[in-house]
């Protein structure tokens, strides 16, 4: 009994044991199998550690890189805003020393460097001196002088160029900027800058600046020198119109003094023609009327012809004496409102049976009334002789119109004709006095010569203005203009 007990303890035992080893062996696989999954669950977790780690890195980069990038930019900016404040705070500057002087010490800083110098090229002359010792502004006296075909040839001189050498021993620092200020085609002056303030050193920013700044300042001598010689040709130009202006002024006084001596000789010799006339006029005339006894035929014709030329000569004193009183301001010109219409219908109308006799056509075209401001006797005068002129120079069978029409506030009127004409290189003088067409067909026509300058005195004297246009053989046409009366 305690040997069967005692072999199914056994046989328990054995199974039991066998149970836990094969627990132990499915444990030992679970186990096996989570510690691979663990070690690959570490390993994925490790590459993104290491992932997120690079990542952080080119994040870190990026921002510094970034960073840079914007304190480049700002610095960009930064210099731009420089330029333009400097370029607009100097742009109206017309005088040498006050561009130079736009040079401050904060301009130079701005540009980069501590110490800056301006040297012309012909006498040497320092305009501008900004920290420079007198043994460091010698040095580039002789630098300048001796090499100054160079700056023919390099917009900017930098430490890099072989000939600095002597500079670099005569400086202590070694960056230092040269660059030449060009006016027109030569080289006036050397702008130099010295110690770099910019902490990374002389960049490329600061060569461009330098360089910018330079070039402007050689625009703005340009610039200067073009004023100044403008300046100098307005002195000139003023000096020469102030000259002339007193010879035109003085000749002017001598043409009105001689206008004035022509004018008094006129009404001079006019006033003593006409009592000798008057008395020749009165006795001819009785002498045609048979007053003192019967005439000849032969004596009575001879005496008619005297009478007519003394006739013309009376209307010639008569003209020369008006426009001698027109010239000299002794007519009395009595302007006011009148009917234009009325009166060119009533000159008309006076001047038809003259215009008949020629077989001559004279017709108006006119409103049916106009008021304008007038002399209505000046102005008679003016359409009588106008037509008059017209009635010599017209062939029989011709036409004389009279038009009045209304242009920009202004009564314009017309006389034409379908005469002769006149040359065009005549009508220019056609208002002198005693000027005649040099034309064997005008030499013709009697007359003074003295008309036409009568009219154009009395238009004149109205403040208007009076034109003539002609064509030869196809006739000729005067204008003139009047004040509508409704205006004033």
């Amino acid at each position: 009994m305690d040997y069967l007990f005692s072999l199914t303890f056994d046989a328990v035992f054995v199974l039991f044991l066998n149970i836990i080893i094969i627990a132990l062996v499915i444990y030992l696989y679970h186990l096996k199998k989570i510690l691979t999954l663990g070690a690959k669950r570490r390993a994925y977790l490790e590459n993104i550690i290491k992932d997120l780690d690079h990542q952080t890195k080119l994040i870190i980069k990026s921002d510094i890189e970034l960073k840079l990038y914007q304190d480049a930019v700002n610095d960009k900016l930064k210099k731009l805003s420089f330029l333009k404040h400097f370029i607009s705070s100097s742009l109206n500057i017309l005088d040498r020393e006050s561009l130079f002087s736009q040079i401050t010490k904060g301009v130079v800083q701005s540009i980069g460097f501590e110490n800056a110098a301006i040297i012309t090229c012909e006498g040497l002359e320092v305009k501008i001196n900004q920290g420079f010792s007198e043994g460091e502004i010698d040095a580039l006296k002789k630098f300048i002088t001796k090499h100054r075909e160079v700056f023919t040839r390099s917009a900017l001189i930098t430490p890099d160029s072989e000939i600095c050498g002597e500079l670099k021993r005569a400086f202590s620092f070694q960056e230092f900027l040269m660059c030449p200020i060009v006016l027109g085609s030569e080289i006036y002056a050397v702008f130099c800058l010295y110690k770099c303030i910019v902490p990374e050193g002389m960049t490329e920013d600061e060569r461009e600046v330098f360089s910018i700044i330079a070039m402007y300042l050689g625009q703005c001598l340009d610039n200067i020198k073009l004023f100044e010689a403008l300046y100098r040709s307005g002195e000139e130009l003023e000096g020469k119109v102030k000259q002339k202006t007193f010879e035109l002024t003085k000749t002017l006084q001598e043409i009105e003094k001689i206008s004035k001596m022509k004018s008094d000789f006129i009404s001079s010799v006019s006033h003593e023609l006409r009592t000798p006339l008057t008395s020749i006029k009165g006795y001819s005339s009785l002498l045609v009327a048979e007053k003192f006894g019967a005439l000849t035929p032969a004596a009575k014709e001879r005496l008619q012809k005297i009478d007519n030329n003394v006739n013309k000569l009376v209307d010639m004193v008569n003209t020369l004496l008006d426009i001698s009183r027109i010239e000299s301001k002794r007519i009395e010109i009595n302007i006011a409102p009148g009917d234009i219409a009325k009166l060119i219908q009533d000159v008309a109308d006076l001047l038809m049976p003259q215009t008949e006799s020629e077989n001559i056509k004279l017709s108006t075209r006119i409103p049916s009334t106009l008021s304008v401001l007038m002399d209505k006797n000046l102005i008679e005068r003016v359409l009588i002789n106008l037509i008059n002129n017209a009635i010599k120079f017209t062939p029989q069978g011709g036409e004389i119109m009279i038009r009045c029409e209304v242009k920009n506030k202004r009564a314009i009127i017309s006389v034409s004709d379908t005469g002769l004409g006149i040359p065009k290189h005549d009508l220019e003088n056609i208002f002198q006095e005693f000027f005649r067409v040099d034309d064997p067909k005008h030499k013709e026509v009697k007359g003074s010569g003295l008309g036409l300058s009568l009219v154009k005195r009395i238009i004149e004297t109205h403040k208007e203005t009076i034109w003539v246009a002609s064509e030869v053989h196809k006739g000729t046409t005067f204008h003139f203009t009047l004040k509508l009366a409704e205006d004033v």
